[in-house]
């Protein structure tokens, strides 16, 4: 025996899928379900684009790709950056200290090394802190989204994150966004 829905119940049934496709509709929910489009922000970062490697370094000025990056052992670690607001992030690169012995062939005569951004801020560094500091990194990838470029309203494809040399230490300002270039002298 088959048992037939009053036409009250029907009526409900079909006011309660109404009211969900209508949510699903207004909210855009049902877009990203059923189209599969999503907002990821971890989306892979441009292969082709590079940052210029200049100055004291044997063989001239050479350009490193987002590809080689990605394609080299990359160090992960939670960094508190102290400016005007401090947090903590966890961030993922390469170290510098690999970069420049293993990827880059710096000229012995380097002492110096500065980081500069797009915008032209640009921060300089003693070769050898950087080279015997293992947590100073290159990071492509904050809180596991890759970082985005400036173009794009963010924080540019490289951040130079550097740690905190003690618990008062605003290291921001020597955290470079956006980095496009790292000369030697």
């Amino acid at each position: 025996m088959v048992k037939r829905m009053s036409e009250k119940s029907i009526q409900v049934t079909r006011l309660v899928l109404v009211i969900i496709f209508s949510v699903v509709i207004l909210t855009g929910t049902g877009v990203g379900i059923w189209v599969g489009v999503r907002n990821n922000s971890s989306s892979y970062p441009n292969p082709t684009w590079s940052f210029k490697v200049s100055g004291n370094i044997v063989g001239g000025e050479i350009n490193i790709t987002m590809q080689t990056m990605l394609s080299l052992p990359f160090y992960e670690q939670v960094y508190t950056i102290k400016a005007k607001t401090n947090y903590d992030a966890l961030f993922k690169g390469v170290q510098l200290s690999y970069l420049f012995t293993e990827v880059i062939d710096v000229d012995p005569s380097a002492k110096n090394v500065t980081f500069s951004a797009w915008d032209g801020y640009s921060w300089t560094f003693n070769l050898s802190e950087v080279l015997n500091n293992d947590t100073y990194i290159l990071a492509y990838m904050k809180e596991g989204q890759y970082l985005t470029s400036y173009l794009e309203g963010g924080n540019g494809y490289l951040w130079l994150i550097v740690p905190a040399k003690n618990p008062t230490d605003f290291n921001g300002q020597r955290c470079v966004k956006s980095v496009t270039e790292i000369i030697f002298a």
